[in-house]
């Protein structure tokens, strides 16, 4: 009878087999404050610490600025001098402006000045009365009367203030109005006033502008002999700047101080180079600034008064 004999099982044993050539364990441990103090310290003391190299190089450098220096001293600008370099097209002394004009025109035409029309007579009812008046005839009036009026637009408070009652300059434009009722014509200036004009930021930018247009077109040491063109069209460009002016914004202190009453914008201007010297692109000098404006109105004029009041 045969037997039954189990065979045998065989068991296959899975898993990681260890690895030969083990490793070390390193014990690791966190750089204490006083040891990292140390170890910056020393870093910095050999990146502080200067080499031979060092020294070499920046001898060198030293050698190489000097000489560029010495060949780019400040050399004088060649060309006669004084040199018109600037000049507006309204020229000087032009009797012939319209603010300028003056003599005997129609009372109607008067009376169409102006957008508000100012010199025209109101008519008003009145019914206590029951008929229309004039307010006030001003071609009646004496001429004493019309400059106590003018005078009264420098030192009256309008719009909760007086446009020449401030500062420095506030007496010029009633010197202005004295000149003006003399009637002695000429000419007016005033140190107070140029002084004015001449620290005012609008005169800054443009003196700023005038030297780098000078500058960029100063080629071989000389400025070009159109210079009077180029210059215009600088002054014209994104790299120019406007006229010198005194300013109308309601925050500005020209509002009050005269400025505005008497000039706010120039006439006329011209430039003058009596020395100029460059290094590079960059120039320097003397220039003088002639300036002058005209105390008149035209109609022009007077719509732009009316602008500024209600803006």
């Amino acid at each position: 009878m045969p037997l039954n004999i189990p065979k045998p099982t065989r068991f296959v044993q899975a898993g990681y087999k260890p690895v030969e050539g083990g490793f070390e364990k390193k014990e690791e441990r966190e750089e204490t404050i006083r040891e990292r103090a140390a170890r910056q310290s020393q870093e910095r003391r050999e990146y502080l610490t200067f080499t031979a190299s060092d020294y070499e190089r920046w001898e060198r450098n030293r050698k190489r600025v000097a000489a560029q220096n010495a060949q780019e001293e400040w050399k004088a600008v060649q060309g006669n001098f004084p040199l018109l370099v600037f000049e507006t097209k309204k020229k000087m002394d032009d009797f012939d402006a319209p603010d300028m004009t003056y003599g005997d025109e129609s009372r109607s035409t008067i009376e169409s000045y102006g957008f508000m029309q100012p010199f025209k007579n109101e008519m008003r009812y009145s019914p206590s009365m029951g008929y229309d008046v004039v307010s006030e005839d001003q071609f009646v009036l004496p001429a004493s009367e019309h400059f106590k009026r003018m005078r009264s637009l420098g030192n009256d408070v309008v719009l909760w203030r007086g446009f020449s009652t401030k500062g420095e300059t506030k007496g010029v434009f009633f010197e202005m109005v004295d000149k003006f009722e003399r009637n002695e014509g000429g000419y007016y200036s005033n140190q107070l006033l140029t002084n004015a004009l001449k620290e005012h930021e609008t005169t800054s930018k443009f003196h700023s502008a005038l030297i780098s247009c000078l500058g960029e077109n100063l080629k071989n040491g000389t400025l070009p002999n159109d210079i009077l063109r180029v210059s215009s069209q600088y002054m014209m460009s994104e790299k120019g700047a406007r006229l010198p002016k005194f300013n109308s914004g309601l925050d500005s202190d020209d509002l009050t101080n005269g400025g505005v009453l008497s000039v706010h914008d120039i006439w006329s201007m011209r430039v003058y180079v009596e020395q100029l010297e460059y290094k590079g692109s960059q120039v320097r000098g003397v220039l003088k600034y002639e300036i002058q404006d005209h105390f008149g109105l035209d109609t022009n004029d007077i719509h732009h008064l009316f602008y500024l009041m209600v803006n």
